[in-house]
């Protein structure tokens, strides 16, 4: 009995003594796990209540790994893909018939509906765009089929949220294809609904949400910026397409990327240097935005709406054209023997239509434009004469009758008196 006490005693001594390498939090069963060289320290979060898990054995490339609650038991899976270690009261199992392919290197690792999937990663001078999953009955990672034609580009790094049914995927690093390198920076949101299993594109964001520890708290992410790399905070409310920025506090900056941080009502919870904090939300942090934007711009949305004004800018255009054509049609025309006006033919004689046609292209004429036009040779210059008179005396008069205005002016021409200049006043006959 003294042995076995001396034995349980030391290891406690020699677990303190380690350094803690990382501490993870499972929100499941609401334990930390706290990861040394060669044991895992559990302690539930209600009692304080501490258990020491020893592996057996130490999984390889130890501690590239990361942790997630699965299975009903926490697992322990390589950071470059394939292996996958169950950890267990005093034994660690190896539960994968995979081999580790080092091609999901930031890849995000998430539990849908009791299945463990990873999407994207990078590996070999290349990003993914796929899901893949472990298959409880081969053992081994198999691709996810999905439906569609679309898919997100092969990029890499950027965080990613699953909600309900809908996995959002926040565009990420591309691969420069010359140099099998880090690229330009994607800027697309997709989402992919596990129900439909179709990719849809959301459209563009100008939020670079990279910089931030995302903190989940029902269907709202709390991101909390370290200071040297943002000026803000941002509260993201995916369903609704909301980004609300806050200002930066003192626990933003005490907030690590890389190490827990979740909420128990709103109290906040968050390790530094893997050691527990707590604050609460509304009385340090987001309590009063300083701006709301669209977290992104709806793509679908954006093309109905185009739709919707392409087809109300053609239809004004349509009705537009027909209000100017009816009322062409309702003005006074000239057309072939007349005066149309408001659907009604007004005839002309000859001589009439001659020098409404001249006045129209030359808007001047002087006496013998006009008889040059309309004189004949068998009457004399008198007659010729009084046929202009009364030509030009029935085309004003039949204005007048339409329009309320005479068409044809007369003055003596400034050179010579004897002459007559007859002007025409445009924009009253068409």
């Amino acid at each position: 009995m003294r042995l076995l006490f001396f034995i349980l005693f030391s290891a406690q001594i020699f677990a303190q003594s380690q350094e803690a390498i990382k501490t993870w939090y499972d929100q499941i069963n609401q334990t930390t796990y706290t990861f040394y060289e060669d044991q895992v320290v559990k302690e539930r979060f209600f009692n304080n209540k501490k258990d020491t898990i020893y592996f057996n054995p130490i999984p390889a490339d130890y501690p590239d790994y990361s942790s997630i609650w699965y299975n009903d038991a926490l697992h322990l899976t390589s950071n470059q893909g394939g292996l996958i270690y169950r950890v267990e009261k005093d034994t660690t199992i190896r539960i994968d018939r995979s081999y580790q392919h080092r091609k999901q290197s930031k890849a995000s690792q998430f539990v849908y509906r009791d299945t463990l999937f990873r999407y994207g990663g990078y590996g070999f001078w290349r990003a993914n765009n796929f899901f893949t999953y472990f298959d409880k009955t081969t053992k081994e990672w198999g691709y996810y089929p999905i439906e569609g034609f679309q898919f997100p580009p092969e990029a890499y790094g950027d965080p990613c949220f699953l909600l309900g049914d809908t996995f959002y995927s926040f565009g990420g690093m591309e691969v420069d294809k010359f140099t099998g390198l880090e690229g330009q920076k994607n800027n697309d949101i997709w989402t992919f609904d596990f129900i439909t299993r179709r990719w849809t594109n959301l459209g563009k964001t100008a939020v670079n949400l990279s910089p931030y520890k995302a903190v989940q708290k029902d269907s709202l992410f709390y991101l909390f910026g370290q200071p040297q790399n943002t000026d803000h905070n941002l509260l993201v409310d995916l369903r609704n397409n909301q980004a609300r920025f806050y200002k930066q506090s003192l626990i933003s900056a005490n907030i690590n990327k890389n190490e827990p941080a979740f909420f128990r009502g709103d109290s906040l919870y968050y390790y530094k240097n893997n050691t527990l904090y707590s604050a609460i939300l509304s009385e340090n942090i987001f309590n009063s935005p300083q701006q709301v934007e669209r977290l992104f711009f709806d793509q679908s949305a954006l093309f109905t709406n185009l739709t919707y004004i392409a087809l109300f800018a053609f239809v004004m255009l349509v009705a537009t054209y027909l209000w100017i054509t009816y009322q062409h049609m309702k003005a006074p025309r000239l057309v072939r023997g007349g005066i149309r006006n408001n659907f009604d033919f007004y005839p002309l004689r000859e001589e009439e239509e001659l020098i409404l046609g001249l006045l129209q292209s030359k808007l001047t004429a002087t006496t013998e434009d006009i008889l040059r036009v309309i004189g004949r040779e068998d009457l004399s210059s008198s007659q010729n004469n009084k046929r202009k008179a009364d030509a030009i005396e029935e085309i004003n008069k039949l204005m007048k009758q339409l329009v309320g205005k005479t068409i044809i002016k007369t003055k003596k021409d400034p050179n010579d008196k004897r002459q007559l200049i007859y002007y025409y006043k445009r924009n009253l006959l068409s």
